[in-house]
């Protein structure tokens, strides 16, 4: 009988406790690199979902900003009902969206969506400027690649809350594996008068003795019962243009001049910074839609009285203002300085000459489109209110293909005493026309093009960046709901 050597059977022992070992090794090797692998992935998916909730707010902002620029397509898609897994917005009324799926391959999810509501809530109104804020509440989803299973150090996952078999925010309801953010943001309207003087194509201040600064008329440091102090000044009579040029000449600018690619000339006294990467938006300029109020005149070609009105403005509608000799216009208010608002559409021109003047009562708030040439000379505008209470608009003319106006309409400031107002007229020419002595111009000028002569100051109210037709929306805080 023939015995086998007992070594053989030692090996074939050994070998299998060998390979059990490197089984166990590469089972082991593998699920740590899978477990990296799929946290590599929720990571990715995790930061896509706040992209993605991100990308909401800035679908919601730009309806929002649809409506000043294309109103009859704002909104379109949007849905006044909240439908299963929306968003909810604290239960004002407000506008519904979900956004189409993105797909794409790379680490992380495929696919991603946001969910989106915006309200008004009341909480967010402005009792005194009566400006409404908005709220934007925005869901980001991305898939969760990997199955069921949450990967990643213990601390990590206590932050991330991955869905992976029921939305936690919808108790009960069944999803597939998936990584949800939830953002908030507040919006707030921008009015048109954000600078000093903005001269879409450039801005000539070429004379002597032109100061332009700024004071804040709700801030008792910086202004003096509500007005201009020489020695509280204040360095944001900032000045610029979409254009390539500013000629600055002598003129004292206590802020920041900019351009669009291009050159400040005589930039001396300049305070604040010189830029050339200046761009700002226009906002279009249109026509009011509304009728003219009974009883109200549809010229005024002399001495004339409008009445003011609590809560929604009185409105004037007429073919032109043609003050001469003493002729007064004036907008009479309520007799305790209360608000009132009054709006004047002029479908002509404005002239003004003599000792003709325009007198805003106390707490009267007058706006003024006007589509033709306006011309305010003889004895001005008496506003003895914000510069904020007195607006004038120059209507929209025809442009050229290179977005110049075919023919500029004409505004000028030229009348005694100085002026307490705004101007955005982007198709008009505005000149600021000063006297023999120092002539003090309260607000903001915006125009196609921007001229001061003579003896000027201009001091810009900074509570006007606030004010005037809203032209723009902006996010002024965010956070997001971890819950």
């Amino acid at each position: 009988m023939t015995r086998h050597p007992t070594h053989s059977g030692s090996t074939l022992v050994i070998s299998l406790v060998f390979l059990a070992i490197l089984f166990a090794a590469g089972g082991v090797t593998f699920n740590l690199l899978q477990n990296r692998y799929r946290q590599v992935h929720q990571t990715a998916t995790w930061q896509e979902a706040l992209l993605a909730s991100e990308g909401g707010i800035d679908l919601a902002v730009n309806e929002m900003r649809k409506e000043l620029y294309d109103p009859d397509h704002a909104w379109s898609t949007w849905s006044d009902t909240a439908a299963p897994g929306d968003v909810t917005a604290g239960g004002t009324a407000a506008l519904y969206y979900t956004s189409n799926v993105l797909l794409r391959s790379g680490e992380g999810g495929q696919r991603s969506y946001s969910k989106v509501s915006v309200d008004a809530p009341a909480s967010l109104l402005n009792a005194t400027t009566g400006e409404q804020w908005y709220r934007v509440r925005s869901l980001g989803v991305a898939s969760l690649p990997g199955g069921a299973v949450a990967a990643g150090d213990k601390l990590d996952l206590r932050l991330r809350k991955f869905d992976l078999a029921y939305d936690h925010r919808r108790p009960g309801v069944k999803v597939q594996p998936q990584a949800t953010r939830l953002v908030e943001a507040i919006v707030k309207p921008v009015g048109t008068f954000r600078l000093a003087l903005f001269g879409v194509k450039k801005i000539d201040m070429n004379n002597h003795n032109i100061v332009v600064d700024s004071y804040d008329s709700r801030d008792a440091a910086k202004s003096t019962n509500g007005n201009y102090d020489v020695a509280k000044r204040q360095e944001k009579g900032n000045i610029a243009t979409n254009g390539t040029l500013i000629d600055a000449g002598s003129a004292h600018v206590y802020g920041d001049a900019s351009t669009n690619g291009g050159t400040v000339l005589n930039a001396t006294n300049v305070t604040g910074e010189i830029r050339d990467d200046f761009y700002q938006d226009l906002f279009a300029v249109s026509r009011p839609n509304v009728s003219a109020n009974p009883g109200t005149p549809s010229s005024i070609n002399g001495t004339e009285t409008i009445d003011a009105t609590p809560g929604d403005p009185i409105q004037v509608v007429v073919s032109q203002i043609k003050l001469a000799g003493s002729a007064t216009l004036r907008i009479r208010g309520a007799f305790d300085g209360s608000a009132t608002y009054a709006q004047i559409i002029v479908d002509g021109d404005i002239s003004m000459a003599g000792n003709a003047q325009i007198v805003l009562d106390p707490g009267v708030h007058l706006r003024i489109f006007v589509k033709g040439d306006a011309n305010i000379a003889g004895n001005g505008v008496s506003n003895p209110n914000s510069p904020l209470n007195l607006q004038l608009y120059g209507l929209d003319r025809p442009i050229n293909p290179d977005g110049s106006p075919v023919s500029p309409g004409s505004m000028k400031i030229a009348g005694n005493g100085g002026f307490r107002g705004t101007v955005y007229a982007p198709t008009y020419e505005v000149t600021m026309v000063g006297g023999g002595t120092t002539d003090s111009i309260f607000g903001s000028f915006v125009g196609w093009s921007v001229g001061m002569t003579g003896i000027q100051s201009v001091h810009y109210d900074e509570a006007l960046a606030d004010g005037g037709l809203i032209s723009d929306y902006k996010v002024v805080s965010w956070f997001e709901d971890t819950r």
